[in-house]
């Protein structure tokens, strides 16, 4: 065998299947399609999130409080019922 051609065996076994190279391009495709929104929503934050994000949490915990008194409310009632 010449070294030419082993030096393209070698060169033809590096070489990556063609639906990883397609997978490859796809994906780098989606990543710069999607770059654009993500910058445009960090230019465009606003701080009034945090507040929503404490109102949420409060009304998680007035669920919750009120789940808790409903259910023991019940068990009370079964156990002297």
């Amino acid at each position: 065998m010449s070294s030419e051609s082993v030096m393209k065996e070698s060169i033809v076994s590096r070489q990556p299947e063609p639906t990883y190279v397609a997978w490859m391009r796809a994906r780098a495709q989606a990543a710069r399609r999607h770059q654009p929104v993500i910058a445009q929503r960090h230019a465009q934050a606003d701080g009034s999130e945090a507040a929503d994000v404490h109102g949420q949490e409060m009304a998680w915990v007035e669920r919750r409080a009120q789940e808790r008194r409903l259910h023991d409310s019940a068990i009370a009632h079964l156990r002297h019922g």
